[in-house]
């Protein structure tokens, strides 16, 4: 009984590990960003729009899962102005790919503003005496 214990505790530790690994993050993340590019490319659009910076080209981002074919052993992509795939050219896509970046040990060049509120910021409440009434409310 005692080692049924240990065995599901081992299981347990051994299942919280996998779901924190950087493997399981990175994988998460190719499919999350393939799914935008293919199939939510409004979203892809307005979070451009809030981009900011410029890549350092670094190469974090080209060996999350797999080192990129296309990285140099300077690591800098070698088709970086010519025929990136478009994931590659969005990246990162939100806030997330830079956490990704940031979880692989680099600092990506690029950060996001906060999206533009259309509706300006609610004004503080004001008192309102008991005395006052509403005009629609009066008795005549």
């Amino acid at each position: 009984m005692d080692r049924d214990n240990r065995f599901g505790e081992t299981v347990d530790r051994r299942v919280r590990t996998i779901g924190q690994s950087a493997f399981v993050i990175h994988l998460a993340g190719k499919v999350r960003r393939f799914y935008l590019v293919h199939f939510k490319k409004g979203y892809v659009q307005r979070q451009l729009a809030l981009r900011r910076g410029k890549c350092h080209q670094c190469g974090r981002c080209c060996s999350f899962l797999f080192v990129c074919p296309m990285l140099t052993r300077q690591g800098l992509c070698s088709s970086y102005d010519r025929f990136r795939p478009m994931v590659c050219k969005v990246f990162p896509i939100d806030q997330r790919d830079i956490d990704e970046v940031t979880l692989s040990g680099g600092q990506c060049g690029y950060r996001f503003e906060a999206p533009y509120s259309r509706n300006p910021p609610p004004r503080p409440l004001q008192h309102i005496s008991e005395t006052s009434q509403h005009p629609a409310r009066s008795s005549s």
